[in-house]
């Protein structure tokens, strides 16, 4: 097994304890295995920090476009909506924007006062193209470096406690573990995947999205199990009530209530929106959160039907 070190070490990170009723995942949208080169740059170089005057606020949905990830934020419930553009908040009137504008790929809620993210800086920042593990204590406006800055791209997080599972793009969609918040990491050895996520009532539980169909490990991801007569799923997320949803390719959405093993058809993501299905996010058994072609839906119905929320 590889045992890959942080980059440097920021003491003062405030470590999560994500075992809470609320729950929450970290699922990446991208093109099923489909990863783009990018130019990585020594380690140690500075992180992006925040803009002196602040993030921009206000109606800033026009942006939206390409996200990466889907969550909500335990404190007000309130999505949060990880994009190539930045990292938005959904309000009444629209999302707005909370951060710099920079690239978030992998993203997760950690709990209250702990944001996890990876991904690529915007213009002009004093960062490597690869971001490693990055963490925020405020929301999302300000950035610190974890780990694995200038040579980790994650694709997909998820985390409960200490562990963290993450999607490294740079190494073919490589499976990474954590249990120490982040400092370290090991890899497994796992098939490569598009998007995992945690059984909230278990860390050691994880299923992933793979070419040939999802895969599911009970021993906190050092083996995994094809699961039989699964359909083709990308993006995944499991709620904390044990429900887990999924979008196939074509934004089939699909509910597993049997911890992944068999799975049902419950509807489509085809509210009139055009794009490609590019997150996911469930809350329980009725209400999911899904993002197409930089567009924000909803269903409270089980997946069945979706209301447009914001269109892009």
């Amino acid at each position: 097994m590889e045992e890959l070190t942080m980059c440097r070490k920021t003491p003062n990170l405030r470590r999560a304890s994500l075992g809470n009723p609320d729950g929450w995942s970290g699922m990446r949208s991208l093109t099923l295995f489909a990863v783009s080169a990018l130019v990585l740059t020594a380690c140690g170089a500075e992180t992006n920090g925040a803009d002196p005057e602040g993030p921009a606020e206000g109606g800033e949905g026009e942006n939206l476009e390409h996200v990466h990830d889907l969550d909500v934020d335990p404190s007000d419930g309130s999505l949060m909506i990880a994009s190539h553009y930045g990292l938005f908040r959904l309000h009444d009137d629209g999302p707005r924007r909370v951060s710099e504008i920079q690239d978030f790929m992998g993203f997760a809620v950690a709990d209250e006062d702990l944001l996890l993210a990876s991904g690529h800086p915007g213009e002009g920042q004093d960062a490597p193209a690869n971001l490693g593990l990055i963490a925020s204590a405020d929301g999302g406006a300000t950035w610190e470096d974890v780990s694995l800055s200038g040579e980790a791209d994650f694709h997909a997080l998820d985390a409960m406690g200490d562990r963290i599972y993450g999607v490294d793009a740079t190494s073919g969609q490589e499976l990474l573990i954590s249990d120490d918040a982040g400092e370290t990491w090991q890899s497994p050895g796992a098939p490569a995947m598009a998007s995992l996520a945690i059984d909230p009532r278990d860390a050691d539980t994880v299923l992933g999205t793979t070419e040939s169909g999802p895969v599911i490990s009970t021993d906190g991801g050092q083996s995994f199990t094809p699961v039989a007569e699964a359909p083709i799923l990308h993006h995944v997320d499991w709620a904390p009530d044990g429900t887990i949803f999924a979008l196939d390719p074509d934004a089939g959405v699909h509910r597993s209530k049997d911890n992944g093993f068999t799975w049902e058809h419950v509807g489509e993501v085809d509210a009139g929106v055009k794009g490609y299905p590019e997150a996911l996010h469930a809350v329980d058994q009725d209400e999911v959160w899904a993002a197409v072609g930089g567009s924000i839906l909803h269903s409270t119905d089980g997946g069945e039907s979706f209301d447009v929320i914001h269109e892009s």
